[in-house]
């Protein structure tokens, strides 16, 4: 009877044991789940003048911003789906999410998509998306502190405490947008000490300089940004003012733009510059907007699915040329630029690493260039002819295709 009795006490143990080690499991894949994905560049940090990674590398980071307005093809997009599919198919590092001050937008949404972007490791810059924010401080204050006691332990967050102060010639930096942020940045910090805050400046974030002059000194890992659309800003005229900024040490962030005007009128050429800019200044950016619109500002054509899985037949002109730079970013040595020695492509353009580059009459994954140097977009229809060639991920020319 003894030794039963030893042998049933035996199979407890083991029994609890074994129900001690499931439970173990089941907690570290919970917190898996809920952790998801490291985000990609880490901690971000402020340096010398740029967002870096957590080792200290510049880091550019392109994406797309969320259209908080109507719950039909505008805030409908926040969700899991859309999030994925935009980390995925359209490689974005980042997202903005604007949140409307009135409400409209239900916090299940916001969260949402902040869990989407922490589960595919991308980052998400939480909007605060008022032009009259130094009015409501105080709400401000109360929304970001929200925020960031339930995601301050990860590094995906940003804060954009005011999206645009409006108005040309007021209010001003040191007179009101300053206080105000500080006010704000001082609840966010009471919790989160380490996430970068992006603060808005003068003129719809249009003169970041006058921050750079007298930044924020009492918080640290502040950035400032830069809103343009692109037909009415150009870059000769408006991008002088991020220069300066960055001379004076300090990172600007592009939170918000177009490649139009805020109208209906294309200007792609133009964001075609700025886009150079961007990338030879390592300027991260997010274009608005995910929404149904047929023409200038929207990227999707109405009936678009909310959860992502788009054709290129459901993107909008802008859709397409955005997309394209998200993905393949610019070329600033390249681009326009004739080859010096075409024969040598020539006589690449048969080798194995072109195989598969282009499929058909659509441009695939390779970058592709008319003969005199001019980006052909992404899912553009190619006309029979000769085309210079780029591997995805290598500037240098590949070689020469003729369709």
């Amino acid at each position: 009877m003894l030794k039963i009795n030893i042998f049933q006490s035996l199979i407890q143990r083991m029994r609890r044991f074994s129900s001690f080690v499931v439970m173990v499991f089941t907690c570290l894949a919970l917190v898996s789940l809920s952790f998801g994905k490291p985000a990609m560049h880490g901690h971000l940090m402020i340096k010398n003048a740029h967002i870096c990674d957590q080792n200290g590398n510049p880091v550019q980071m392109r994406g797309m911003a969320m259209y908080p307005w109507t719950s039909t093809g505008g805030y409908d997009f926040y969700t899991a789906g859309c999030i994925a599919w935009l980390y995925s198919n359209w490689k974005c590092h980042i997202i903005r999410l604007p949140y409307l001050t009135d409400g409209s937008v239900p916090m299940s949404n916001i969260t949402a998509v902040i869990q989407a972007c922490i589960d595919s490791g991308m980052y998400v810059i939480v909007d605060w998306h008022d032009c009259t924010a130094n009015a409501n401080a105080a709400d401000a204050s109360s929304f970001f502190k929200t925020i960031a006691t339930s995601y301050h332990q990860y590094n995906n967050i940003l804060y954009e405490p005011w999206n645009e102060p409006s108005e040309s010639g007021g209010p001003s930096w040191s007179g009101v947008i300053k206080p105000y942020m500080e006010t704000v940045i001082g609840a966010i910090r009471a919790i989160d000490t380490g996430n970068i805050v992006l603060c808005g400046n003068p003129q719809w974030d249009q003169i970041p300089s006058d921050a750079g002059a007298d930044p924020i000194t009492d918080y640290k890992q502040v950035g400032y940004t830069m809103h343009f659309y692109a037909g009415s800003h150009p870059v000769a005229s408006f991008s002088p003012s991020i220069t300066t900024t960055m001379k004076d040490g300090c990172a600007v962030f592009i939170t918000e733009y177009g490649a139009c005007n805020t109208g209906t009128t294309p200007a792609q050429p133009e964001c075609t510059l700025w886009y150079h800019y961007l990338d030879s200044n390592l300027i991260g950016s997010t274009n608005w907007g995910v929404e149904w619109q047929d023409a200038c500002l929207g990227t999707l054509v109405s009936g678009a699915s909310y959860n992502g899985g788009w054709t290129a037949s459901q993107l909008t002109s802008d859709g397409t040329f955005v997309k394209a730079y998200i993905v393949l970013g610019t070329d600033n040595s390249q681009v326009g630029v004739l080859p010096s020695d075409e024969s040598k492509f020539q006589q690449r353009a048969n080798g194995t690493k072109m195989n598969g580059l282009l499929t058909g009459a659509e441009t695939k994954s390779a970058a592709v260039y008319t003969i005199n140097g001019v980006r052909c977009l992404a899912g553009s229809k190619l006309p029979n002819g000769l085309y210079i060639v780029r591997e995805p991920g290598n500037n240098a020319v590949t070689g020469l295709m003729m369709r």
